[in-house]
Order: C-alpha cells, then sequence, then structure tokens
C-alpha cells in the first residue's frame, strides 16, 4: 500500500512538472486598419508565456525555455520565468517575420503554491504585443 502511495506521489509530481512547463507564442493576424498607441500600423498580435517551477519560490526547477518558443524545449535550474524572457521571445518573433518592432506590450505575473502546501511553486509570466509596420521618413528633394 505504501508503496502505491510513493508512486502515485512520484507520477502526479512528474505530471505537474513536465505538464504545467511550457513556453509559447501566439502570432494572430491583426484586423485591417489597426493601429497601436504611437499611430503605427499592427500587422500581427502577439501572445507569449513561459511558466516554470520552483522549489520554496526562490530555486528554479524546470521552465520552459523562451529562447526557443512552441518546441517542448526545456531548461533544468535555470530561472527564465520573467518580464525580460517575454521581451526577449518577442524580440526573436519580431525578428523572424521581419524585423519589425514590437510595441504596447503588457506582462502579468503570476504564482502559486497552494497545490502543494508551499514546497512547489508554479510561476507563470504572459504577455501580449503588437508587432508594427513604420513608415521610414522619405527623404526630401533638394531644392533648386
Amino acid at each position: 500500500m505504501i508503496r502505491r502511495c510513493r508512486l502515485a506521489a512520484a507520477l502526479l509530481l512528474l505530471g505537474a512538472l513536465t505538464g504545467c512547463v511550457t513556453s509559447t507564442v501566439k502570432i494572430t493576424p491583426a484586423e485591417p486598419g489597426r493601429i497601436s498607441s504611437s499611430g503605427a500600423r499592427v500587422t500581427h498580435f502577439l501572445e507569449g508565456m513561459n511558466t516554470g517551477v520552483y522549489l520554496f519560490y526562490w530555486i528554479p526547477l524546470w521552465s520552459g525555455n523562451p529562447r526557443n518558443p512552441n518546441q517542448r524545449d526545456y531548461d533544468l535550474l535555470k530561472h527564465q520565468v520573467s518580464e525580460k524572457d517575454i521581451y526577449r521571445m518577442f524580440d526573436s518573433v519580431a525578428k523572424r517575420m521581419g524585423k519589425k518592432p514590437v510595441e504596447d506590450i503588457r506582462v502579468r505575473t503570476r504564482s502559486s503554491g497552494v497545490w502543494t502546501l508551499w514546497i512547489f511553486w508554479k510561476r507563470s509570466v504572459r504577455g501580449t504585443g503588437s508587432l508594427v509596420v513604420r513608415k521610414s521618413p522619405k527623404a526630401e528633394k533638394p531644392k533648386q
């Protein structure tokens, strides 16, 4: 009986560590005519998320890899669930999409440890942003 309980606890912990740890970026096209807060035309919306599991809130155990989102790539013992990692994810997506700037970024962090009596904590950071096209300044013709 005790052996079965230990096995069930180990399987539950393994499922919690692997099933809840992700790094994803979702790209959706914007509706025609959408304008960012700076007045630039929005081409795509970005939604990014990264989660990780921590021991006693401070010691990182397992997290999604923000440098390689949507690939089931994980990192052990690295703190990569932060606001700056969302910015890095968005910058890498912007480079892949043609070096478009990302504007109107909003980030929200969340953590919870109640489900394991505050031993293991799940941290998550979510962000949204807009890929925009900036108009390049036209070169003025010299007056004659």
